[in-house]
């Protein structure tokens, strides 16, 4: 049986008893209305708590409300770059299937233009089937039937635009080698296997985003990127020498940016973060740098990104 129905006043009373100061009870509420005890509440107390579940002393409904409102500036700020390079992978993909296999839609549908082992035959023949349901899509994109009506085709790059990032990550896990090869040339000192465990793990980041989830702690629980040069180059943890920083926590995202955007968009994306996160700060006395960059799998010397080698440095 879940927990019983509270008022607002009884949920204040709640947060009083646990000791969170609530400097003013109609701020507070209103704080309630908008966010829910459950969005607020009970989604972001966790770095506020001491060992015994009381809140840390002079804790306010304010400060658990600042870490609240940087995860939403940070959904939004990892959201807009993730789209930059599922825009660019998704149109990189197309391009070089076509120029593989041709403009025809039956190209893309046809199970043996993939990677069609035994072990995969499974895999592929699903990922047609969401390519066919994805084209009967006319309702919800109005394009897919001009393309139809018009030229009697829908080729890849017009299917990609309806499709998610979930299902290119998986498009591309299924392709020839071949293919992999023309996509992955795009991109410096990453193998066709590392390219393909990054666009996994930025579609399960891109869902956090896209469905309002917390952030700034999610881990991916069923997969990690493989190790790339700088997790050595910046001397990231490692427990039983495996790196537990940069694996399948944000910063592997921030690590992913570094080999996927271009030099200025990774540039932007690392000043708008310090500056989100210099404002968190600010707004709470509570949270402490280092307390935050732990929880999101950043080292302290994260900064150094900006200007770290992305081919491993040997050092003599």
């Amino acid at each position: 049986m879940g927990k019983p129905y509270t008022t607002y006043e009884e949920q204040i009373i709640i947060l009083k008893n646990k000791r969170l100061l609530i400097p003013d009870e109609r701020i507070a509420i209103d704080l309630l209305k908008r966010c829910s005890y459950f969005g607020l509440i009970t989604g972001y107390k966790h770095p506020f708590k001491d060992k015994n579940g009381l809140y840390k002393l002079h804790t306010s409904i304010k400060d658990v409300y600042a870490l609240y409102n940087y995860d939403m500036e940070l959904r939004e700020l990892v959201l807009k770059y993730i789209l930059i390079i599922e825009n660019h992978i998704k149109s990189l993909i197309s391009y070089s299937f076509c120029q593989t296999y041709g403009n025809s839609e039956l190209a893309y549908l046809n199970a043996n233009n993939y990677d069609y082992t035994d072990v995969k035959q499974n895999e592929i023949n699903k990922l047609i089937g969401k390519f066919k349901f994805a084209m009967s899509e006319y309702d919800s994109h109005p394009y897919l039937q001009h393309q139809r009506e018009n030229h009697g085709n829908i080729p890849l790059w017009v299917l990609t635009k309806v499709i998610t990032i979930g299902i290119i990550s998986k498009m591309y896990s299924l392709l020839r080698p071949q293919v992999q090869t023309l996509i992955c040339k795009e991109f410096d000192y990453i193998t066709e296997d590392e390219l393909a465990r990054m666009i996994d793990l930025l579609s399960r980041f891109r869902n956090v985003c896209a469905h309002n989830e917390r952030l700034y702690d999610y881990k991916y629980i069923k997969g990690e990127i493989k190790t790339t040069a700088i997790h050595s180059n910046m001397s990231l943890k490692k427990n039983k020498g495996r790196y537990v920083q940069g694996k399948k926590d944000l910063f592997a995202v921030v690590i992913i940016f570094k080999y996927l955007l271009k030099e200025n968009d990774f540039t932007e994306f690392i000043e708008r973060f310090s500056n989100i996160t210099e404002k968190l700060l600010l707004e709470t006395s509570v949270l402490q740098e280092k307390q935050i960059l732990k929880i999101m799998g950043f080292p302290l010397n994260w900064k150094d990104i900006l200007h770290c080698s992305k081919e491993l440095v040997k050092i003599d």
